[in-house]
């Protein structure tokens, strides 16, 4: 009978949450379909391994994060061992839900710099886009990201700073590019 019950809890976790975990995993993961639904999935199987030692401590939500972010930690940790195999950032468009208090300029101009993002960021090596998005996306500290990579802080803030120069390259040429093209018109 509590087998049963674990059952009707997970069902209802997984109902929940499935989006809201899969959104955040396909930003963690270059944008990269299938990579997030693998994650996701494994998220899920880790949530029902894991249901019947919830406590009730935090909300079903917090445990459930918590579960994602380590997850996605150990995604981090197989990306850094292997850096070199490059994450397809422009795999497929960010879907997102269209508010309808917003006027569709103010839309356009987030869905262009969303764009000038992911090609600015798909330019830089795959071990700089890894720092970026742990960096900013996961709002990791630098100290987190040298013990999940295995380095010193000292050495992370110097790749950190690499890569942020090197992508504010990127957007400055992008930037020049397009008002070459405008005035070309």
């Amino acid at each position: 009978m509590a087998e049963k019950k674990y059952e009707e809890k997970f069902i209802q976790l997984y109902h929940s949450y499935v989006d809201e975990v899969y959104k955040f995993v396909y930003l963690r993961t270059g944008l990269n379909q299938q990579l997030a639904e693998d994650v996701t999935q494994d998220i899920f199987l880790e949530v029902y391994k894991s249901l019947k030692t919830f406590k009730g401590l935090s909300s079903e939500r917090t445990w459930l994060f918590k579960i994602v972010r380590n997850r996605l930690n150990d995604y981090y940790r197989k990306q850094y061992k292997h850096f070199s195999e490059n994450t397809d950032i422009n795999n497929e468009e960010l879907q997102t839900i269209p508010d309808s208090s917003q006027d569709i300029e103010l839309e356009l101009i987030k869905e262009y710099d969303k764009q000038l993002i992911r090609t600015c960021l798909n330019s830089l090596s795959p071990y700089y886009q890894l720092i970026l998005t742990m960096k900013y996306l996961d709002d990791s500290s630098v100290k987190h990201m040298a013990e999940l990579l295995g380095k010193t802080t000292k050495s992370v803030e110097s790749v950190l700073y690499r890569a942020k120069q090197a992508y504010i390259k990127e957007y400055l040429n992008l930037g020049q590019e397009e008002y070459r093209n405008e005035n070309k018109k």
